[in-house]
């Protein structure tokens, strides 16, 4: 997914510009995140170890994928990246801006502990997907988040069913992964379809893999 060419119908690109709207957005969306919940009991330390992984993979998506939302107030966000483009090394992390001074900030009000717990659930991530059968090409679905106090308004499934569109347009399939049954019956209501099961003893969270199928 070329960043400079690919525009998606009725959907505003996010500029560099935007980018704090757009980690403000994510923050408020994720501020319940289940993975980190069992993970991080003390509120503000989860907060700090949320915030670190936005910034992580968000510049990482936003660098190597593209970042859209309704309007120009980036009040939801949906950050895709092509599978081809999911070479997660750390000359790529680097040269995306993974390790920004924000990222750094995040990770030095973290304890070593803590760090290491971080580091801990998302190898557990990376270990559980490889049992699941993904096509290539897709596109990859990594955050898709509104803006807390404008969720229920159907902000997300307009964006999500813009990017569906374009799904059907390229002829790509769309991957995603997530973890509570709210989400799991909203992507299956826009065509989704589950592709996988995945369970973390360790961390005590199911992850279930969607894939939606271009018509």
């Amino acid at each position: 997914m070329n960043k400079q060419k690919t525009e998606i119908k009725n959907l505003y690109k996010i500029k560099k510009s935007d980018k704090n709207k757009m980690y403000n957005t994510l923050m408020s969306a994720f501020e319940e995140y289940p993975k980190l919940i069992n993970t991080f009991s003390e509120k503000s330390v989860r907060i700090t170890a949320l915030e670190a992984t936005i910034r992580y993979y968000g510049e990482y998506d936003f660098h190597y994928g593209c970042g859209y939302s309704l309007d120009d107030s980036v009040s939801e966000v949906a950050l895709l990246v092509h599978s081809d483009e999911m070479n997660y090394t750390l000359p790529r992390h680097i040269i995306s801006g993974s390790y920004g001074k924000d990222y750094r900030h995040a990770i030095r009000r973290l304890s070593r502990i803590n760090r290491k717990k971080r580091i801990a659930l998302f190898e557990e991530l990376d270990a559980l997907e490889k049992d699941i059968k993904i096509p290539y090409p897709h596109i990859y679905l990594d955050f898709l988040g509104t803006e807390k106090a404008l969720q229920g308004q159907g902000r997300g499934r307009k964006l999500m069913s813009c990017i569906c569109a374009h799904s059907d347009i390229v002829q790509l399939p769309i991957m995603l992964f997530t973890n509570t049954d709210a989400d799991i019956c909203f992507y299956k209501s826009l065509g989704f379809k589950t592709i996988g099961i995945e369970k973390s003893e360790r961390f005590r969270f199911i992850n279930t893999y969607l894939l939606y199928e271009p018509k």
